[in-house]
């Protein structure tokens, strides 16, 4: 037990009186005299779920349970996490939830044991289901890529048409002199740039354009300007659209003239490259429209079906069972090989989009019959105009975002969250309820035969986030984090190139972001907890943090296999900027983050996988963490995550120490494939903060790691399998055998954990 003036905590007042009240109801001591304690369960899908139930189980055996004031969890944590903070109910005060725990043979053991393949209880039935779903996704997502193609292609062909007199051949010097114009401003304000004079910024404008203009005069007067330019009024139209678009471009970032040499110059470098984006997107145009072009003759009406049926293709081979499985042990085997799939896959995104591109082009060029020049360039142009119509029609946020969340795999992932892991307090009469009896309760007499289908769907599965307060019936408070992706920084507009995420934690006291504390939401109370915790195992999404990339958001969102989930802003009070459409925002990746007016939010192990990270924010002074998290070749990615965010974010140093005792293990001596003592032991060095002098906090690690004397059938498993206890993610579907090996091996491992090491 530590001194009293050695502890000092910085969680929110509201949080400590409602640890202390709890602490005095269960004739705890005070945190004045040892400290908040938190329990942390990592992500790792089912795999972290069942080995977090054997160590929850392990800390009720031991009488430890009781002594966690915060309950934190990530992803497949919380499946676990959200269960047992359900069952601190009212109904239950007068069950003792420790006790029930540690039995071996309750109702609620055995209902957690049967549905290890909670994601597909009735086989071939749930499977058809979900693959029901997916293609209807995908179905939509190619129309509406189709439409989004339409209306490129539909330019390309309208102004390529307008800068030649043939537009069933291809011509060069039309394009370089479309080219022409926006480098013709880039030239002006490549030599403003140089000749700025401080004292007189327009007249240095006015001089370049002037030089610039004569210059491009005598090249064209040089060069023989195209007879047939002069022949149709269609060319200088082209010219004037695009110039128009340039003045415009160059308007925005020259708006208002600075008064400083080196604001100025910035603001002539960025309308110089809005002007070379121009020249990039004509340059673009061009390359769909010549390879279009290409390809409608090579081809017959028929191959215009080809990309369809090849992205058809794609989508089913993803769906089957052995390529999920294949793709996720080669993800897991070699660091090199992790880093190589994800760029393949955001290259292969790239290159789909570009020959969509092409050939839906190629079809448009088929349909329209040439009739006359006009006629070939204003159809094309008048139908993308009526797409765009559509879009902007589409994109209102109301109708994008449900769109969006209904074409995702959210609500049935929910589900099924909800009917296997959260429906415990679900007591009642059937067919209104899931349980006749407390699932507390031992198993006696086959209890389990009068349970209602998990197939079935019961209203009373699921809780408002209002009346969810584990806290305020002898439970912790429980912690659910979630990542808001941002690929555009919030403060600068610039390219979030690094986190491309914000920590997002929500409990029953609030919503915090990033470093802050919990703000009251009211939006977060009218929600439900199976949806944050659907949202915090998010894993599969557009949106993935630092993973984020677009090639490979374009991929995940046209197969319609993700997860993500746009939420309405929790916190109204900030500033909320203009940003992107959903629709558009998700397909390619770019997302504003907080102070846009929806959060496209996923799996919090996007942005900390461990869920230690808001438990250091409130200073707690002894963390266990499940660290659950794929790692075959125990290289500990998401302890370096969180010992290089702690630093970061917090000024916090996390230190791992080489106790000479028979519980715990050095960090680096953890080895695959060799047994270990259980527990690994950090030491958090908390800075001085405020008034809050400096102060030494424990972080007790329980990895899946081989033990001695796991027990017969787990030490068998473990020898048919070599990558257990460290089984690819991907496998969602656990039998009997292979869910109980990871309970008993969390239940091994936590029974190392004592009374001494929480003190």
């Amino acid at each position: 037990m530590s001194e009293a003036s050695d502890v000092h905590n910085l969680s929110p007042d509201n949080e400590t009186d409602a640890i202390k009240e709890r602490r005095e109801k269960c004739k705890l001591q005070n945190i004045e005299y040892t400290g908040t304690l938190g329990l942390a369960l990592s992500g790792g899908g089912i795999r972290s779920a069942t080995f977090c139930l054997g160590l929850v189980r392990a800390l009720a055996k031991n009488g430890l349970l009781k002594k966690f004031d915060y309950l934190s969890t990530v992803s497949g944590g919380g499946y676990l996490g959200g269960m047992l903070g359900r069952l601190y109910t009212k109904n239950n005060e007068k069950y003792s939830i420790e006790k029930a725990l540690a039995s071996d043979d309750t109702i609620l053991l055995a209902w957690l044991r049967n549905n290890g393949r909670y994601l597909t209880p009735a086989g071939f039935l749930d499977k058809s289901l979900a693959i029901t779903q997916i293609f209807r996704s995908f179905i939509a997502a190619l129309f509406l890529l189709t439409l989004m193609c339409l209306v490129v292609s539909g330019i390309a062909i309208s102004l390529n048409t307008m800068l030649v007199l043939q537009p069933n051949f291809l011509e060069t010097t039309p394009w370089l002199i479309a080219l022409s114009v926006p480098l013709y401003f880039s030239a002006v304000m490549a030599f403003s740039y140089w000749i700025l004079d401080e004292e007189k910024p327009r007249e240095s404008l006015k001089f370049a354009l002037t030089v610039v203009t004569i210059s491009y005069a005598c090249l064209a007067w040089i060069i023989d300007f195209p007879d047939y330019f002069l022949q149709s009024y269609l060319p200088p139209v082209a010219l004037i659209i695009i110039a128009v678009t340039n003045v415009k471009l160059i308007h925005s970032a020259l708006k208002t003239l600075s008064s400083t040499s080196g604001k100025l110059r910035q603001q002539f470098t960025r309308a110089m490259t809005n002007s070379l984006w121009l020249a990039g997107a004509i340059l673009i145009l061009w390359g769909v429209y010549a390879l279009g072009l290409l390809w409608s003759r090579e081809s017959s009406a028929s191959g215009t079906l080809l990309p369809p049926a090849l992205l058809a293709l794609l989508k089913a081979s993803w769906e089957l069972t052995a390529v999920k499985k294949l793709f996720s042990k080669m993800k897991n085997s070699h660091s090199f090989i992790s880093i190589s799939l994800m760029q393949g896959a955001n290259i292969l995104g790239y290159l789909l989009l570009i020959f969509s591109l092409i050939t839906v082009c190629a079809a448009e060029i088929k349909i329209i019959r040439y009739d006359s020049l006009f006629h070939y360039t204003l159809y094309p142009s008048l139908f993308a105009f009526a797409v765009v119509l559509f879009f902007i029609y589409l994109c209102q946020p109301k109708r994008i975002i449900t769109f969006l969340n209904l074409s995702s795999l959210h609500n049935f992932y929910r589900s099924r969250i909800e009917r296997a892991w959260l429906s415990v307090t679900n007591v009642g009469s059937p067919p209104k309820h899931r349980f006749p009896q407390n699932p507390l309760e031992d198993q006696l007499n086959n209890k389990l035969a009068n349970i209602e289908k998990v197939t079935d769907s019961l209203h009373c599965d699921d809780v408002k986030f209002k009346d969810y307060n584990p806290h305020s019936h002898l439970g912790p408070i429980h912690l659910i984090t979630c990542c808001i992706n941002q690929t555009v920084d919030d403060r600068s507009g610039n390219y979030n190139a690094d986190r491309k995420g914000i920590a997002l934690t929500v409990s029953s006291f609030g919503v915090e972001t990033g470093t802050h504390f919990p703000r009251p939401s009211k939006a977060l109370k009218d929600s439900t907890l199976s949806k944050w915790i659907a949202i915090s195992g998010a894993a599969a999404a557009t949106g993935m943090g630092s993973l984020t990339s677009p090639g490979l958001a374009f991929i995940l969102f046209l197969i319609g296999g993700r997860l993500g989930f746009w939420e309405k802003n929790l916190n109204p009070k900030d500033d909320v900027t203009a940003s992107l459409p959903a629709l558009f925002a998700e397909m390619f990746a770019r997302f504003p983050g907080k102070n846009s007016e929806y959060w496209y939010l996923s799996d919090g192990g996007h942005f900390e996988n461990t869920g230690v990270y808001p438990l250091l924010k409130r200073r707690v002074k002894t963390i266990v963490v499940a660290d659950c998290g794929a790692d075959p070749e125990y290289r500990f990615d998401d302890l370096e995550n969180l010992v290089r965010k702690a630093r970061i974010d917090y000024g916090i140093i996390i230190t791992f120490d080489t106790p000479a005792q028979p519980m715990f293990i050095p960090l680096y001596d953890l080895k695959k494939g060799e047994a270990a003592a259980p527990l690994i032991k950090a030491t958090i060095s908390y800075p001085k903060q405020g008034p809050l002098p400096e102060m030494q906090g424990t972080l007790l690690i329980v990895k899946p790691h081989l033990l001695e004397n796991m027990g017969l059938d787990t030490e068998r498993y473990a020898k048919r399998h070599d990558d257990f206890p460290q089984q690819t993610t991907g496998d969602q579907f656990f039998d009997e055998e292979q869910w109980e090996a990871y309970h008993q091996l969390g239940l091994q491992a936590g029974k190392a954990i004592t009374r001494n090491m929480l003190s």
